[in-house]
């Protein structure tokens, strides 16, 4: 019988991965590998949170604008640092058609290191956005991005 519940087990989680995309915490490394694979390119980071309806609205905008591109040089976080929003977490992700991207969230009890290690200055406003220049250089905004802003950074007629 435990044989049957730990198969049970495994499959359960080897199809949630599947099904729900790759989830990552996002840690000092995580941010280097980023930053890394991202490098020479112009790219855009969205930091997102369940309890942010403001974030629910970017999440939509990009959800249309990859509908179009679905390859955009786009990076999402989830900025909650409580392992409590995880099965929350990945419903926002798929009701956004999201689940095929990397989900990378904030370590449960980091969120305060995690903030300072983005940016210093950010003390945790959401929707946060850096947009990141081909040289690495990061620019924070806090607030709602427009359409418009985010096509024409991305190179998106």
């Amino acid at each position: 019988m435990s044989r049957f519940i730990i198969t049970s087990l495994f499959i359960a989680m080897t199809l949630c991965h599947s099904v729900f995309g790759k989830q990552v915490e996002f840690n000092q490394s995580t941010f280097d590998k980023l930053k890394q694979n991202y490098k020479d390119k112009q790219w855009l980071m969205i930091l997102w949170s369940v309890d942010c309806p403001a974030c629910f609205k970017e999440l939509a905008l990009i959800k249309k604008l990859r509908k179009s591109q679905p390859d955009l040089p786009i990076v999402i976080i989830n900025a909650d640092d409580s392992d409590e929003v995880a099965n929350e977490r990945v419903k926002v992700m798929l009701d956004y058609q999201m689940d095929d991207l990397t989900n990378y969230h904030f370590t449960d009890g980091q969120g305060d290191s995690n903030r300072f290690m983005v940016d210093s200055n950010w003390y945790g406003e959401l929707p946060r956005s850096y947009f990141v220049e081909a040289n690495g250089k990061f620019h924070g905004k806090s607030g709602l991005l427009k359409e418009e802003l985010i096509k024409k950074w991305l190179n998106i007629n």
